[in-house]
């Protein structure tokens, strides 16, 4: 099983054992999908940042010239809104398809019950990972700035 099945169809059989319907598994997926690229994204860019003092200096003056007289909170939304939906658009029209989801859920029902049993770890293994290294790298750069 990949993690593409694995995400999709979890999805889809969580709502099908609730009643609902298991079409709308492919939007939480996207936004799942769509989040955990993000998530990558930032910690690509936050690992360069805590290795580099060159591009730290340069990630600096860019996010203090970007955000000028506003907060933290407000420059990162300014910033993390459009990537999110930017990555969410790219996921929705490559992997997240309507036709691909049936097709991705189709595969997974063929797949053996344990191995389904499964597909929530599958998931949330790397997610967690990378969350770890994220916030990971951000206590260090509190300790390096020091």
């Amino acid at each position: 099983m990949t993690f593409i099945q694995a995400l999709y169809g979890s999805q889809y059989f969580e709502l099908v054992q609730k009643g609902r319907d298991g079409s709308k598994g492919r939007f939480n997926s996207n936004i799942f999908l769509a989040a955990f690229i993000f998530l990558v994204l930032v910690t690509v860019i936050a690992l360069t940042v805590t290795i580099s003092p060159h591009l730290s200096r340069r990630f600096n003056s860019f996010a203090e010239h970007f955000a000028g007289s506003n907060s933290g909170k407000e420059t990162g939304m300014l910033l993390a809104i459009p990537v999110m939906a930017i990555c969410y658009f790219f996921v929705s029209k490559t992997v997240g398809t309507q036709k691909n989801y049936f097709k991705i859920i189709d595969e997974f029902k063929l797949l053996p019950d344990d191995v389904k049993s499964k597909a929530n770890k599958k998931i949330l293994a790397p997610f967690f990972i990378v969350l770890i290294i994220f916030f990971g790298l951000l206590m260090s750069s509190l300790f390096i700035n020091r």
